[in-house]
């Protein structure tokens, strides 16, 4: 009620404010005094100074926040492909920013050259061909430059030769869980009809198929039962709205088991589903430096957003549907934390950090730096929680992780060897 009754004021204000200076203006025509459109010369070139000096405010203010922010915070691009995203952009930079200056420079000097001058007549001509060719060839000129080269890194990126080692980004509300292929390099097949607790990525495997059919089996019992308890003869004692609530649960669990029995359950056996058994689920995303990986993305709920600021990669989580984005690490965390620019940017980072821990009476603390994957789809009120660590790795460092790890079979993983995995095939 008082943010309303201050907005109140403050409209009420702001229109007094310009009935006000209606009322001037007409009094001061009633009295012939000088009126807004009677604007002396000494005036006009005051005014057409200031455009001058706002010019330059203006451009000196866009080149210190280029000078001093142009970076985006997050140093040069990790990942191979992210280097030549960097170069397309900077290629746009070039083009547009000496338009943008000479443009708008422009803009403001013919303001200060051609002051208002009641004696001056405007030029008129109703067409000019040089002036249509410049105007029309010099920007298609500059588009061909952008579209070219853009096409060019996106068939680089998009259509890449070397597949790599596949891993499957899953996104749900909030947070993120990571697939490892395994030592065969082949995601096992999964539905969404076998995500249980125990399955959260319905993954298809025979311990998940029988896993499924508990869990149904569990919640067919458990609506059954309630229904049973809550009925005298023919009639129910719960009313109408939740028993028909019940019964279409009841249907839907058993239409669902149904399917796993008819669909997925019928081909177990088979090579396709038996490549799930030695995928490996983590809540880390572990890379080696220089080696390719292709990514394949799920989504369980809403549309999320896979962002890897650091290596320049984003790809749409989808439900419903797989999406893929491949690249190739090129920088390890520990060469990233070593580098003068994360140093100093740091510094910075920890120094705010800590001045806010000691207004707080907590220890101050050193924060490093990590890679990370981000939502970049606002996709609820938790949204930005939803962060993973990503580390970059030597070869070594990776085999002493992944073989710590456990495969979905409840075996250890053998890492798969330095060999790449398309030689592998």
């Amino acid at each position: 009620m008082e943010k309303l009754l201050i907005f109140l004021v403050i409209a009420i204000v702001a229109v007094a404010i310009v009935q006000i200076v209606r009322v001037y203006e007409l009094a001061s025509k009633l009295k012939g005094d000088k009126v807004e459109e009677t604007i002396t010369k000494g005036e006009n070139k005051l005014n057409g100074n200031l455009f001058i000096l706002f010019m330059i405010a203006f451009f000196g203010s866009i080149i210190w926040m280029m000078i001093e922010y142009g970076d985006g915070g997050m140093g040069e691009a990790a990942s191979e492909h992210g280097l030549q995203i960097d170069s397309l952009l900077m290629l746009n930079w070039w083009i547009i920013l000496p338009v943008f200056f000479i443009t708008n420079g422009l803009l403001f000097v013919f303001v200060r050259m051609y002051l208002y001058d009641a004696n001056r007549r405007s030029l008129y001509f109703a067409h000019s061909n040089k002036l249509e060719l410049i105007w029309t060839v010099v920007p298609a000129m500059a588009l061909a430059v952008i579209v070219i080269f853009g096409l060019k890194t996106w068939n680089e990126i998009m259509s890449p030769e070397d597949e790599g080692t596949i891993i499957e980004i899953y996104g749900q509300q909030f947070g993120w869980t990571v697939r490892y292929s395994g030592e065969d390099n082949k995601l096992g097949r999964a539905d969404y009809k076998m995500i249980t607790n125990d399955n959260p990525l319905g993954v298809i495997t025979q311990a998940h198929v029988k896993g499924s059919y508990e869990y149904l089996d569990s919640k067919i019992a458990s609506i059954e039962t309630k229904l049973t308890e809550n009925k005298i003869g023919e009639e129910y004692i719960l009313p109408d709205g939740k028993v028909e609530e019940l019964t279409d649960k009841l249907e839907s669990l058993k239409r669902q088991k149904y399917r796993i029995k008819g669909g997925i359950d019928k081909g177990i056996e088979t090579s396709v589903f038996k490549t799930a058994e030695n995928d490996i689920l983590t809540k880390e995303l572990h890379l080696i430096k220089g080696k390719t990986y292709t990514f394949q993305f799920r989504s369980k709920d809403i549309i999320h957003s896979a962002w890897f600021p650091h290596f320049r990669a984003q790809m749409n989580c989808v439900p419903g549907m797989i999406t893929n984005f491949t690249f190739t690490p090129n920088k390890t965390t520990e060469e990233v934390r070593a580098d003068d620019f994360t140093i100093d940017h740091y510094k910075i980072i920890n120094k705010a950090h800590n001045e806010r821990k000691k207004a707080l009476g907590e220890q101050e603390e050193e924060v490093e730096f990590d890679f990370v994957l981000m939502c970049n789809k606002i996709c609820g009120a938790s949204h930005y929680n939803m962060q993973m660590k990503v580390v970059v790795e030597t070869e070594e460092e990776f085999k002493a992780w992944i073989e710590s790890q456990t495969q979905i079979d409840g075996n250890a993983p053998k890492y798969w060897g330095s060999q790449s995995v398309v030689e592998a095939k």
